[in-house]
């Protein structure tokens, strides 16, 4: 899918063309490492939010999503870019509710993510 889209259309869920960034930075070993790195961290960064929801921790949950929210971008995993920025922007101004339901949601949008990156992964190419 394109990363460009026309005004009004839905979003694009992923930008192939940021793998092709790090790739073209970094060479094919970056790119398995960033992604390596990224399937560890994001569900320690979903479940980090969470329980910082549940513990009332504004801070810990604007934190956390906010690191998940840079490293999807820089793997062009925007879906979970922009969720992660919503709740980044409700945890800032002070606001935990709707966090379970937006965490849920991440955990689903990281099941596609993760099966985008080892796709890419594992041809080698973006």
């Amino acid at each position: 899918m394109d990363a460009y889209q026309t005004p009004g259309a839905e979003l694009p869920a992923t930008d192939p063309a940021a793998l092709d960034r790090l790739k073209r930075f970094g060479g094919g070993k970056l790119l398995g490492e960033m992604i390596a790195l990224f399937l560890a961290a994001a569900p320690e960064r979903i479940a980090a939010a969470r329980t910082a929801f549940t513990g009332g921790d504004v801070a810990g949950a604007e934190l956390a999503l906010h690191s998940l929210k840079s490293s999807s971008a820089q793997l062009g995993a925007m879906r979970m870019q922009r969720l992660s920025e919503q709740g980044e922007h409700r945890a800032r101004g002070g606001a935990l509710d709707g966090l379970p339901q937006l965490t849920d949601e991440l955990e689903q949008e990281l099941t596609r993510v993760r099966e985008w990156l080892i796709s890419v992964r594992d041809v080698g190419a973006a």
